[in-house]
C-alpha cells in the first residue's frame, strides 16, 4: 500500500507516522479503536485538576492538550483576590516521576469576563 500524501501532525513521532501511513485501512481502524480505548481510561484534565492551597477553582475548560483554568483566592482582598487564569498541562514522566501538572500563569481575568 502506498503512503498517502498527507503531512502528519508535528507532535507525532516520525516512525509512528510512517507506520500508520503504510498500514492497511483495517489496521488503521484497529489503531483508532485502540487509541480511543486508551483515551477513555484516562480522566480528562478538567476532572483531575485540583486548585492549589488557598485558591478556589472557578472554572476549567478542556482545550485538548491543555486545560484553561480560572481560580480565585477567597482569603485575599482587592486585586490579590483574582480571578487568575492558568494554562494547565500534564507532563508525563517529569523529572523521573510519573508526571505532574504544569501550571502556566496567564494573568488576571477581567471582571467583564464574568469570572468574578
Amino acid at each position: 500500500m502506498t503512503a498517502p500524501d498527507i503531512e502528519p501532525p508535528e507532535n507525532v513521532p516520525e516512525d509512528l507516522a510512517a507506520a500508520v501511513a503504510e498500514s492497511t485501512d483495517a489496521q488503521r481502524r484497529a489503531l483508532i479503536h485502540y487509541t480511543q480505548r486508551l483515551l477513555q481510561e484516562r480522566p480528562p484534565l478538567t476532572d483531575a485538576i485540583e486548585s492549589k492551597e488557598g485558591e478556589e477553582l472557578v472554572r476549567a475548560e478542556d482545550h485538548g492538550p491543555y486545560t484553561y483554568v480560572v481560580v480565585k483566592r477567597p482569603a485575599e482582598t482587592g486585586l490579590d483576590r483574582g480571578p487568575f487564569a492558568y494554562r494547565v498541562k500534564w507532563e508525563p514522566e517529569f523529572e523521573d516521576h510519573d508526571g505532574k501538572y504544569r501550571w502556566h500563569y496567564l494573568g488576571r481575568v477581567d471582571a467583564e469576563g464574568g469570572d468574578e
